[in-house]
């Protein structure tokens, strides 16, 4: 793992569980560089390949009269390992400022009741997302997705994805199963992302167990995933209305526009 990559899921877990919340010069200056950054087509292309400069990034971490300010930021760490870092990670980064900047109530972290973690409970009537993929030894494309769910849409995010796991409690497997065998039935609409590297035979099961009962579903994979030919495949004969899609950000688009109309997120101005 990168030093960005330990930086960004860290502090992007930190976020969606409440442990952190930017500094009000933080989240300003945080807010302006995700609006004023090298991003093609600008905020909404951000977390679709957008690029922070060099330049963008020096003038968010300018000391001036906050020279103190600046350096207990989090974001400081995160922001000088950005150029170094992957891409999946630097997306990650980006995502976390989007995120920031299209918060609908600066100041107070009203996203933490919208994401809930395995195991945790997640009862109401809300729109509920499920995040169903690859995870072991797949990278933390989940905080991605709950950060660009929660910027779009008010849906709550359902992540099978624990921060600690306890491999070792005979207990911990079953359990698991069974609160994602309850929390894909109960979300209204399931969102599938396979990432490149491991095949992820559990996530493909339920894959096929959910698209077969008629379930709400956006699909996507890595374009270099190994299996994709057969989800492609699978799917055109099982549930040909589907475009399995080949990148994150147009799987969680794809997803929201399956939401309620009345899901849609409220615009703030920026």
């Amino acid at each position: 793992m990168t030093e960005l990559q330990r930086l960004a899921d860290t502090l992007a877990a930190d976020y969606l569980h409440g442990r952190w919340q930017p500094e009000p010069t933080e989240e300003h200056r945080a807010r302006t560089l995700a609006v004023d950054a090298d991003a093609d087509g600008g905020l909404d292309e951000l977390p679709t390949g957008g690029v922070l400069t060099t330049a963008a990034i020096a003038q968010m971490l300018r000391r001036d009269s906050l020279e103190a300010e600046v350096e207990r930021w989090r974001l400081t760490e995160v922001l000088r390992a950005y150029p170094a870092g992957g891409s999946e990670a630097q997306a990650l980064v980006r995502d976390l400022l989007h995120a920031i900047a299209t918060d609908q109530l600066p100041g107070e972290r009203t996203q933490t009741a919208r994401y809930v973690e395995a195991l945790a409970l997640h009862t109401g009537g809300e729109p509920k997302v499920f995040t169903a993929g690859g995870i072991t030894g797949a990278w933390n494309w989940q905080l991605s997705a709950a950060l660009q769910l929660l910027s779009t849409c008010p849906a709550t995010v359902l992540n099978p994805r624990r921060e600690n796991f306890p491999i070792h409690d005979p207990v911990a497997a079953p359990a698991q199963i069974a609160w994602e065998f309850d929390a894909l039935r109960s979300a209204t609409a399931i969102l599938f992302w396979f990432p490149a590297g491991p095949v992820q035979p559990i996530a493909l099961y339920e894959l096929g167990a959910h698209a077969a009962r008629g379930a709400t579903i956006a699909v996507g994979t890595d374009p270099a995933y190994a299996r994709r030919l057969d989800v492609v495949e699978q799917l055109r004969h099982a549930r040909p209305e589907l475009t399995v899609h080949t990148s994150l950000p147009d799987t969680v688009r794809a997803v929201t526009e399956l939401l309620p109309a009345t899901a849609g997120l409220t615009t703030t101005g920026l």
